[in-house]
């Protein structure tokens, strides 16, 4: 295989395009091309989504939306052209050693988004082991058997990178709303979430584990992490922290009990699944792993409260909505797992909890650009909330 260490690539992060760079050893008609003609999910600038109305002021309201897209993209190619050739030295530049249009930060390193080849290749930092390398690129390996995931084309684990297969789509107008209608969560979780997750939970052998030890060893991180003892962060991390004994101390009330461990996502939120012309496909499998039955499911209806506020009862309604539909799936093909979610259901909840949170905490220890305390205290408020919801009816019952 060709080396492409010697080879160095420029990206520069420009004025008022969040996260991307853009490569400046591309020609400008190839830009272009991707600014103007190549509809993806990954276009710095959003594109206006369809408006089946066809009344004058819909048409205005869907011109001045292209219009404006039109003004933003036309603004990204002048500045790209300015410092193309004018560059000046206090521009935020990194240097990669493969080709793309865009690369993105992510964690570990970046991402470069080749278009005209429909490939990301992740290329990850100095300072990440290579043993870590070397176990992400064999879990990409398994996943690419999945029929909703990318496939992983090639890699070189020596030169710290791999390449996927890049998919094409976009992300479900209803996700960019301000608050989910429930009367389209569920629907969308039913089609088209629902199957991919008993696929996952049944992709490798379940295991069995008594809770109270795997929550204990799960938050031993907890009081010596960066968010734990830093002074930006101490007095807040205190509520999560507060939490977390809470739900610990519920488990060893309640007594032992043994649940599932199964093969999750680890991420499974609507930002990372992509409406294509092969149906739904999910990307970003970086965090895929052993975790509770339930972790997945959660994450799901959990991510929209990590975003915006959102009543408690709605959320209420959805996940009670969605669980039977999920243990009525699993109870067809492992009676087991399903029975154990039937008598357990609060201690899966439980252990969600422990284990989103603790998933944060480690992530803070390698990612420095993601606000995780921002995250970790909206999560931990609605945990809190979830649960003082089923106070408050367990008291008026």
């Amino acid at each position: 295989m060709k080396s492409h260490q010697s080879v160095v690539y420029q990206y520069i992060k420009m004025p008022n395009v969040e996260k991307h760079y853009f490569c400046l050893q591309q020609n400008i008609l190839v830009l272009a091309w991707v600014l103007f003609f190549k509809k993806n999910s990954l276009s710095p600038v959003v594109r206006p989504e369809q408006d089946m109305d066809f009344s004058p002021k819909a048409f205005v309201r869907q011109m001045r939306s292209y219009l404006g897209l039109i003004r933003s993209n036309l603004r990204i190619l002048i500045v790209f052209i300015i410092y193309k050739y004018h560059r000046g030295t206090g521009d935020e530049v990194v240097e990669l050693p493969r080709y793309g249009q865009v690369c993105l930060h992510v964690h570990k390193g970046y991402k470069i988004f080749d278009f005209y080849r429909n490939s990301v290749i992740k290329v990850f930092d100095q300072d990440i082991d290579p043993s870590v390398i070397q176990e992400e690129i064999d879990l990409l390996q398994q996943i690419s058997k999945f029929d909703f995931a990318p496939s992983l084309r090639k890699w070189n684990g020596g030169e710290r990178w791999y390449e996927e297969e890049l998919l094409q789509g976009s992300l479900d107008a209803s996700y960019t709303k301000t608050l989910m209608d429930s009367e389209i969560v569920l629907p969308k979780f039913h089609d088209h979430v629902l199957q991919r997750l008993k696929t996952l939970i049944l992709f490798q052998e379940p295991k069995s584990i008594n809770a109270v030890t795997y929550l204990a060893d799960m938050t031993k991180i907890l009081p010596d992490s960066r968010l734990a003892t830093q002074e930006s962060t101490v007095q807040e991390f205190k509520i999560t922290a507060n939490f977390v004994d809470w739900i610990v101390g519920q488990f060893r009330r309640e007594g032992d009990h043994q649940i599932f461990l199964v093969f999750t996502h680890g991420d499974l939120v609507p930002a990372n699944m992509l409406n294509t012309k092969r149906g739904m496909k999910i990307i970003d499998w970086e965090g895929a792993g052993y975790r509770s039955v339930l972790f997945d499911f959660y994450s799901y209806f959990f991510n929209q409260v990590s975003l915006r506020e959102v009543p408690v009862n709605v959320l209420v309604a959805e996940i009670e909505g969605g669980l039977p539909m999920c243990i009525s799936e699993l109870a067809q093909h492992t009676f087991e797992i399903s029975r154990s979610l039937l008598t357990l259901e609060k201690f899966y909840r439980w252990t969600f909890y422990i284990e989103m949170i603790c998933r944060l905490v480690d992530r803070a220890r390698t990612d420095k650009n993601l606000p995780i305390m921002k995250y970790l205290g909206n999560y931990t408020n609605a945990f809190i909330r979830y649960e003082e919801f089923f106070s408050q009816k367990d008291e008026s019952n």
